[in-house]
């Protein structure tokens, strides 16, 4: 099981930027991304699973090769199942299109198997995940119809909860079965500064009876409130449940960026960039008990490539031109 501080990052689109020319540079210095990230400190990465996307980017035989180069760097290595074709997240929790007319119980099985598969081959391949998140930002469910939430504004559908947490515990027991307690099992919702959701949410599906190691949290201030919210926040999730930390998307600009439906501005520059991500970097590191285990990027390497990743460039990790930002250096701490 994981213990020591993971600084991170989500890389899940570096394959398809590579591809379509990206190059990265410290300085002057042309290099690999994942050789900058690991110099300045980084050991940890995140990538996302969809069943069957359009292009390819994010497939299961894509994040088979990603996490060899990933091993052979040496990073610990999690692996984020959005159980869809595309993104899922708070606002979408679309099936994969091949389980679109399955019954309940045949989503049940279909989550087991399809976890199951891909965490046994990435075991064969001797590159086995570390942690693995069941579900991406499952804050109002995953599998929609079948496994969509209440909210807490919401009127409590009970039934709701407990077809949730069927496929929750569905692939929990896949990865279980895979490699057993060695896998740190990652619950991962959105409610970075927001105690009162997150609680609402932690409750039901303790109650439901499903396992966990860590609580992992998105937290993007434009979004989920100021930093002390998030601190708040931590410090209550930890000491409340007793359960590890771990923040596995976080994100500042470094250029003026239009950031849709935010309920706060920022002030966005590169050195902003870097004290923002020190103060997360110190939030997570000083949750009581020692219980906050580590910080991801999203997604530090999504510079515009073309075709590629054009939005986020703007709060990437790297300029319009590739060259690594003083943000990567706040990620260099040992525990």
């Amino acid at each position: 099981m994981i213990r020591k501080f993971l600084s991170g990052a989500d890389v899940s689109f570096l394959d398809e930027i590579e591809q379509k020319g990206g190059k990265f540079y410290e300085g002057n210095v042309e290099d690999g991304c994942l050789s900058i990230l690991k110099r300045h400190g980084m050991n940890a990465v995140r990538l996302r699973v969809w069943n069957d996307p359009k292009d390819g980017y994010c497939s299961v035989e894509n994040t088979l090769r990603m996490a060899r180069r990933l091993k052979e760097t040496g990073f610990v290595t999690g692996i984020d199942f959005h159980y869809s074709d595309w993104w899922a997240d708070p606002g979408k929790q679309y099936k994969p299109k091949a389980w679109e007319n399955l019954s309940f119980d045949e989503l049940v099985t279909s989550v087991y198997d399809f976890t199951y598969n891909v965490l046994n081959r990435l075991k064969e391949q001797g590159t086995p995940a570390d942690f693995v998140q069941i579900g991406n930002e499952v804050t109002y469910g995953m599998l929609w119809e079948d496994g969509r939430l209440p909210g807490p504004n919401d009127e409590d559908n009970p039934e709701s909860w407990k077809r949730f947490a069927r496929l929750m515990k569905s692939g929990n027991q896949a990865a279980r079965d895979c490699q057993g307690q060695e896998v740190n099992l990652l619950l991962h919702i959105d409610r970075g500064g927001d105690n009162v959701g997150a609680r609402f949410f932690l409750d039901h599906v303790i109650r439901e009876g499903v396992e966990f190691d860590s609580i992992g949290l998105s937290y993007y201030p434009w979004w989920h409130g100021p930093e002390e919210a998030l601190k708040e926040n931590l410090d209550d999730l930890a000491t409340r449940y007793n359960k590890d930390i771990i923040l596995v998307e976080t994100a500042f600009p470094w250029t003026d960026v239009q950031l849709d439906n935010a309920i706060a501005p920022v002030d966005a520059s590169p050195e902003n960039q870097k004290m923002f991500l020190q103060t997360v970097m110190d939030i997570v590191d000083n949750v009581p008990n020692g219980r906050g285990l580590g910080v991801f990027y999203w997604e530090p390497d999504a510079i515009s490539t073309g075709e590629a990743p054009q939005g986020w460039s703007k709060l990437s990790l790297f300029d319009s031109k590739g060259r690594m930002l003083p943000g990567v250096e706040v990620f260099n701490r040992l525990r």
